[in-house]
């Protein structure tokens, strides 16, 4: 599939899933708004495994140094950031679909033609109430396409992104990948070298990793377009409404 593309606006769950999952894509060119969900510090600090993995004493401390790593990848990227105060699933109970849809569209409506960049949403609990919340705005009609990237780490759980697609596919909605030609910028050496710093950045989280720092960090990134195959202002039969809600359903 050729496709050009304007400005973006990338759905990031955490403060480093974008750039892990499409830095070639937000450095192609520079200007992207990067939207991260799960940005919020709890008020009481926390001591969580994945923030010791990390090296940091508590979630006070952790949210802080995270916030900075992501501010120097985003600005090596040449991208904007915008960091909502939800917490991440391990500091407490997830935010509603509505209440993440709600937010994302307010953040995404004044941006007038961007294109609405989200992740397929893979086997990470957060990552899956971040789908849910897309596949909310398409059904309601709140946007009329997206565009989907791979999550990165994630997609290494064999058969699991094919599955995903399977089930997008399944619930009506129309999948197309991207091949190469589009935005063959992506592909330059100066965006897969930017990646590379961009994911060097996030030192706490390659930290938590340890020896087992993630080879598909330097793989190759996917895309797809996803969009209901109906002409715009079309309203939904009772059976595509049933169907979405099913999907949203298996992935809460």
């Amino acid at each position: 599939m050729n496709s050009g593309v304007g400005s973006l606006f990338v759905v990031s769950p955490h403060l480093d899933d974008a750039v892990f999952g499409c830095a070639t894509l937000l450095a192609s060119p520079p200007g992207a708004t990067v939207c991260t969900v799960f940005a919020g510090t709890p008020r009481a600090p926390q001591i969580q495994p994945w923030d010791a993995a990390a090296g940091f004493s508590d979630s006070s401390a952790a949210m802080r140094a995270r916030t900075r790593e992501d501010a120097r990848a985003l600005a090596r990227l040449g991208a904007r950031a915008i960091r909502l105060p939800f917490l991440d699933g391990q500091y407490g109970e997830l935010p509603s679909v509505r209440t993440v849809a709600r937010a994302l569209l307010a953040c995404f409506e004044p941006l007038d033609r961007s294109s609405l960049v989200v992740p397929l949403g893979l086997r990470h609990p957060d990552h899956l109430r971040v789908a849910d919340a897309w596949l909310a705005l398409l059904r309601t009609r709140a946007v009329q396409s997206c565009i989907v990237y791979e999550d990165a780490i994630h997609r290494t759980v064999p058969g699991i992104t094919a599955a995903r697609l399977a089930q997008l596919s399944a619930a009506g909605l129309r999948v197309t990948a991207f091949d190469a030609s589009w935005t063959p910028q992506r592909e330059s050496t100066r965006a897969l070298r930017l990646k590379q710093l961009a994911v060097r950045d996030y030192g706490s989280q390659l930290q938590a990793f340890g020896e087992d720092i993630p080879a598909d960090l330097s793989e190759p990134e996917h895309f797809w377009r996803v969009e209901w195959p109906r002409y715009q202002g079309a309203s939904f039969s009772p059976r595509e409404r049933d169907i979405s809600d099913a999907l949203s359903a298996t992935l809460s």
